[in-house]
């Protein structure tokens, strides 16, 4: 057995971390950016109306996905971060045994239901013509379920480049086999559903290879010697006695432990993808209630979905590597015994998530017309979109504190939690959607967008503060970040209307974007919102504060 003083834990684990965001966020801006080429591509390639057929099908691929995957790989990433903790390395590898055959059989299961009942799922969502969309994405399921047992994996040994990669293969793979295809149908003259079925298999491509670079990299990786590293390193800094590798538990009790995390936090998730799969259905069905013809349906659906969703969701590229990276860090410190530091990690996590999308809402919000004409979507496209865009910007600050909160609860053992919130939220998604898409139209959306993850938020904040610990000072958290965001984007505004009589409006938008995030960084800096100290636990911080320092940002 080993012991350890617990020295220097904190700081080496927060900047643990810090490195795995970076690397994660890194790759998820390439993935995000390369997506967004894919949804221009889509809007001018296939359509509005073939954009809705694609929408629809990813839409249910996307609900069955997170049922399939968003759990077990949480639980994986748990149990191989706890194992390793205790140093029983051998039963980390049977961990990964255990949830591979799991994996297997998930992803078997659900390809072939959405392969089997396309037609009825195309029924239920009122777009028979989307049956193609389905069967061509369907395959995708089982790549992805594979996909999402190595990532766990890795993930439980903080190692988050193979991720990265794989997520980058895929994206690349979604909009050049994707976009090429559409070309390919286009020209040959078949009608918007069938050329959306060939766009979507881009997605079936880019997950396929994503799984073979993994497979690869599990493959060829040497554990022996990160596992003999690892170990010296906890037994100098862990406060409670390592068991030496001489055995694990029986597979029965590590298939069950899985479950027991990776069920309660599969129903969050999926309660959370429902809301998607809500206006999936519900839109289209709506909007023909209060009065709209059904080719304008689908024009508004394809743009609402292609454009404003789209958008909302850019900004958790930012934001989602933080929660990602904290579950197996957190549940390794919880082992380690090490409180105070998975304390610190939270508080300095919720308070960088706020920091990132507030002014994010805020610039979406205002800044919604340009942004969507800068990225040179179809002009009647962005005219719709820019409005309802404004609307559902705000539900991206929920979104950040649900992606944070969901994290803390988890790694705390209260994974039913995040069910609760979900599905009050889900519950107001359903109510609001009934009321107004047929009261007010297409705007019922995104208004019952926000009130669905406001409403989530306010009680996973609420279940954080009694079961995991309080949230840092009030002020700090959401008020600081507030007021530098209404200032910065305040200042872009009037920058922008200037530039904008002397300036193309293209390139008045880059540089007013550009002036708000030095302007906003400045002010972060400058209030203390965040600190010196904090900033050094960043990976590569020497750089980042003489950067600060050389423009006398930070004394």
């Amino acid at each position: 057995m080993r012991k350890n003083n617990n020295a220097g834990t904190k700081g080496s684990a927060v900047s643990m971390f810090f490195s795995g965001v970076v690397i994660l966020t890194i790759a998820n801006i390439m993935v995000k950016a390369v997506g967004l080429i894919s949804k221009i591509a889509l809007n001018r390639v296939v359509g509005s109306i073939g954009a809705g057929y694609y929408s629809s099908a990813y839409e249910i691929y996307a609900f069955l996905y997170v049922i399939s995957t968003s759990g077990l790989p949480v639980a994986l990433s748990i149990m191989v971060s706890k194992s390793r903790a205790r140093g029983r390395f051998k039963e980390a590898k049977r961990i990964f045994d255990v949830a591979i055959i799991v994996f297997l059989i998930i992803g078997t299961l659900f390809a072939s239901m959405m392969i089997f009942f396309s037609s009825s799922l195309a029924d239920f969502i009122s777009a028979p013509k989307t049956v193609f969309c389905i069967i061509a994405i369907a395959p995708t399921i089982l790549f992805v379920c594979l996909s999402s047992c190595f990532r766990g994996f890795f993930q439980g040994y903080q190692l988050m480049q193979p991720t990265a990669i794989s997520q980058f293969i895929e994206a690349l793979c979604k909009v050049l086999v994707g976009v090429g295809f559409a070309l390919w149908a286009r020209a040959q003259g078949y009608e918007d559903h069938i050329v959306a079925a060939f766009t979507i298999l881009g997605v079936t491509v880019g997950v396929l290879f994503g799984m073979i670079f993994l497979y690869i990299k599990k493959m060829l990786f040497k554990d022996k010697k990160i596992n003999e590293a690892y170990l010296l390193e906890l037994s100098s800094k862990s406060e409670f006695c390592v068991l030496e590798d001489n055995g694990c538990k029986k597979t029965s009790e590590l298939l069950k432990e899985l479950m027991k995390i990776a069920i309660p936090v599969t129903i969050s998730s999926a309660v959370l993808s429902l809301t998607i799969i809500i206006d999936t259905f519900m839109v289209q069905s709506r909007l023909l209630a209060y009065g709209l013809e059904e080719n304008l349906v689908r024009i508004y659906y394809g743009d609402y979905t292609s454009l404003v969703i789209s958008m909302c969701n850019l900004p958790t590229v930012l934001f989602y590597p933080i929660a990602n990276a904290l579950v197996p860090l957190i549940s390794a410190s919880f082992e380690a015994k090490d409180y105070e530091g998975s304390a610190k990690i939270r508080s300095f996590s919720v308070r960088v998530i706020n920091m990132i999308a507030i002014p994010c809402a805020l610039g979406l919000g205002i800044f919604s017309y340009p942004i969507l004409d800068l990225l040179m979507f179809k002009t009647d496209s962005v005219e719709r979109a820019a409005p309802w865009l404004s609307v559902a910007a705000i539900s991206v600050v929920f979104l950040g504190l649900i992606s944070a909160t969901n994290a803390f609860l988890n790694t705390a053992g209260k994974q039913n939690l995040p069910i609760v919130s979900m599905i009050v939220g889900a519950s107001v998604k359903l109510l609001f959607n009934y009321i107004l898409l047929e009261k007010i139209g297409i705007y019922g959306a995104p208004i019952s967008t926000v009130l669905c993850y406001l409403s989530a938020s306010a009680l996973n904040i609420f279940f954080t503060v009694k079961y995991v610990g309080k949230l840092p000072n009030i002020r700090k958290i959401f008020g600081m970040p507030l007021l530098c965001g209404i200032a910065s984007i305040g200042l872009s505004a009037a920058i922008y209307l200037g530039l904008s009589f002397l300036l193309p409006g293209k390139l008045a938008t880059v540089i007013s974007i550009l002036l708000s995030v030095f302007g906003y960084v400045l002010l972060i800096v400058k209030t203390k919102t965040v600190t010196k100290e904090e900033i050094a636990l960043l990976p590569h911080s020497e750089k980042i504060l003489f950067f600060l320092q050389k423009f006398k940002m930070l004394s």
